[in-house]
């Protein structure tokens, strides 16, 4: 009987061990998921915190991409007009030209509208989404009063006189910085919007083949998926590539101008048209008539132009560089010493992004001949 005591008091102690510890192990985890809370919380009311900066701003808020609007940047000013939404500020976003059938296809697919073209940007609010220059922004922009920046390309030429929030970051698109700052301010992209972000970000990245992409467009496009109802995204990319390279009722200049982008460096202005295209046959196809086309385009107050034709689907990777002139032919020869020239496009295998590759070949090369 002594001994049955001694085992039941034994195990009581052993049992109030396990108990306590248990407890303590719980209220451990409790302690440190209401510290990960807090941090977050903490995190959100910073990164909030930037809005304050901006004052009281009256009126409409308008959230737009660049000329001759890609996926993108129609994508990711929607997306971006619904955070500021979400966030009581009346924004709207608006477009700057026609959107191509790649663009149409994913907003119709999301069960969007397309947003509503602005022709004058004087003496409105304006959030400027994948870009930062006045030659590719809305006519009047110089009297706008511009309040954020969210781009993924080099600083442009927009200068303002009051303190904005600005954005930019080397990442595969736009729609990644957007998904980012839902993040950033703790709120979660609705079916819709998320979808809409997963087709600027493919989009923008050639379905990962790109060389801008980043961990943080896959990330992001990993986790849009699961809030769009996405299962296939290889799937969506194809029937996106399929619209993209549609130019059906298109002129040879509708199609050049359709992704249309102007720079200036040293003094030299230039412009850079990007079609996409299915194979190499098609490729050499719209070559031979872009070479029609490109020299008109530099006529237009540029000192020279390029066509770039890309191949990007299926682990394919392609581009043909057409230039408008044996000046801008030597620049292509200046910037890439060891590319091919047929007579009528610079080929490159693997190809190129116009943003992370050719513009930043090319710059160095128009700066020493203004020299």
């Amino acid at each position: 009987m002594k001994h049955t005591k001694q085992w039941v008091a034994l195990g009581c102690a052993v049992l109030l061990v396990l108990v306590t510890g248990i407890s303590c192990f719980f209220i451990g985890k409790e302690y440190e998921a209401a510290q990960n809370r807090k941090e977050q919380e903490l995190n959100v009311l910073l990164n909030r915190s930037e809005l304050e900066g901006l004052g009281n701003v009256e009126g409409k808020i308008y959230v737009t991409g660049h000329k001759s609007p890609d996926s993108d940047t129609v994508c990711s000013s929607i997306a971006y007009a619904a955070l500021l939404q979400k966030m009581g500020y009346d924004a709207i976003p608006v477009v700057l030209g026609g959107i191509n059938k790649e663009t149409e296809f994913i907003l119709k697919e999301a069960g969007v509208e397309t947003p509503a073209l602005l022709e004058d940007a004087s003496g409105l609010n304006f959030v400027l989404i994948d870009h930062g220059d006045y030659s590719q922004s809305a006519d009047g922009m110089d009297k706008a009063n511009i309040i954020s920046i969210i781009d993924h390309h080099n600083n442009g030429t927009v200068q303002t006189g009051n303190p904005i929030i600005y954005d930019a970051r080397p990442l595969g698109s736009t729609g990644t910085i957007v998904w980012i700052r839902y993040r950033n301010y703790g709120i979660e992209p609705d079916k819709q919007t998320a979808f809409l972000l997963v087709g600027a970000i493919l989009s923008d990245t050639g379905n990962f083949q790109s060389a801008t992409t980043t961990t943080a467009d896959r990330e992001a496009v990993n986790a849009l998926c699961d809030l769009a109802g996405i299962s296939d995204k290889d799937a969506l990319y194809r029937d996106m590539y399929k619209k993209s390279i549609s130019y059906e009722g298109m002129s040879d200049e509708e199609i050049f101008y359709s992704d249309y982008k102007e720079y200036e460096v040293g003094g030299k202005k230039y412009s850079i048209g990007c079609i996409s295209v299915y194979d190499e046959d098609d490729a050499k196809d719209m070559s031979e008539r872009m070479k029609k086309i490109v020299p008109q385009a530099a006529a237009t107050g540029m000192d020279m132009a390029f066509a770039q034709i890309n191949i990007f689907h299926d682990g394919i990777s392609r581009t043909f560089i057409v230039p408008s002139d044996d000046t801008a032919a030597d620049v292509i020869r200046s910037a890439f010493p060891d590319v091919t020239f047929d007579g009528v496009s610079f080929n490159f295998n693997p190809g190129m992004s116009r943003k992370q590759v050719l513009v930043p070949a090319i710059t160095p090369v128009l700066e020493s001949l203004s020299e």
